[in-house]
């Protein structure tokens, strides 16, 4: 069996100090690869030229019927544009962003030049960096440990960086009631849709899989015999009332649930969403903070404006974030970097 897990191991030792600036590129993607994406579908192309970079939006591992508009996949692009801006600064590398620089391509989402060569990274950008390697999106209860105050307002400093997304604190209350309910309708909604059924089917795996996309039942604490029903068990079975009642005990198990959220709602702001979360994942994960999401009332369009008129907000509702103290998980499967690169 190929070893799927092997992306992770990428170390900062590997550099290749004397190598040319495309093979620097190379390495910088090696970290890049390592964000989050929605399904694990990695929709992300980087093509590296002489001097540049672009970040392309892979629509062939797009999911038509949670995502139609392609919204969650540019945000999993954002996602690992940060991680690839952060490694080249970590290197002394200060980037310069394009973004969308193509009127007739509008998979090209951004270009990235080196600006300079002799840049010094700040403690933010060390932090962020050593963060990408060990973080994981923990789908499994968290432990009852609060998040102290100080330790909350730097997460709340890494997600508010760029003027044009914020994260906000759902507090405990009745807020907090009305969005689980949501989310366990977002659940039953989905759960009755059958075509989101098999595109969901499609993307969970075995614990034993060979594929490097998409989930294995590990993720979701399944032991070995069960993961190899799940596809079938997605497809085929009404789990949306077991779903639902997971996900409230997540809910009321979460020491934070946030929400993540744009000033507009265009791909520009879905690429920024995505490079804020990044940034909010990493300093979460050098805190020992782990995270996961739980998208459905953003998801299914009948429960999306009900939720920004239940939560009062003039911006646009990206993401709804859990966060807390969980037992360490294990990675998912990463493509190889020859799979997402073009050297032109």
């Amino acid at each position: 069996m190929r070893n799927n897990l092997s992306a992770w191991t990428v170390s900062e030792d590997h550099f290749p100090s004397f190598g040319s600036i495309k093979e620097k590129f190379k390495f910088f993607v090696r970290y890049a690869i390592l964000a989050p994406s929605g399904h694990n579908t990695q929709p992300w192309v980087f093509e590296v030229h002489e001097e540049s970079l672009n970040l392309y939006a892979d629509r062939t591992r797009a999911l038509p019927v949670i995502d139609p508009d392609d919204r969650e996949l540019i945000i999993s692009c954002g996602a690992a544009l940060t991680n690839l801006i952060v490694t080249m600064k970590y290197f002394g590398f200060e980037p310069e962003i394009i973004y969308f620089p193509s009127d007739s391509d509008n998979d090209l989402l951004a270009t990235i030049k080196v600006k300079a060569r002799d840049y010094q990274p700040t403690d933010a950008d060390k932090i962020y960096f050593k963060a990408i390697p060990n973080r994981r999106t923990n789908r499994l209860p968290f432990a009852e440990e609060i998040i102290d105050g100080i330790t909350l307002q730097k997460l709340m400093a890494a997600a508010n960086d760029d003027k044009d997304v914020r994260f906000s604190v759902v507090e405990a209350g009745g807020l907090r009631e009305e969005m689980t309910k949501m989310i366990e309708l977002g659940d039953r909604t989905q759960s009755q849709n059958k075509s989101f059924c098999r595109e969901l089917a499609q993307w969970v795996h075995p614990n034993r899989t060979s594929s490097k996309d998409g989930i294995p039942g590990y993720a979701f604490g399944m032991g070995d015999l069960i993961s190899y029903g799940s596809p079938f068990f997605i497809g085929n079975l009404n789990w949306g009332d077991i779903q639902a009642g997971r996900d409230r005990n997540l809910v009321k198990g979460s020491p934070v649930l946030g929400v993540l959220e744009s000033k507009d709602n265009k791909p520009i702001d879905w690429l920024k969403t995505g490079m804020t979360l990044s940034k909010l994942l990493l300093r979460a994960c050098s805190e020992g903070i782990a995270a996961s999401y739980l998208n459905q009332p953003l998801e299914v369009p009948e429960l999306f404006d009900k939720l920004r008129e239940l939560i009062n907000t003039n911006y646009y509702p990206q993401m709804i974030i859990r966060l807390g103290y969980g037992k360490e998980v294990k990675s998912t499967p990463r493509r190889d970097v020859e799979d997402v690169i073009k050297l032109v």
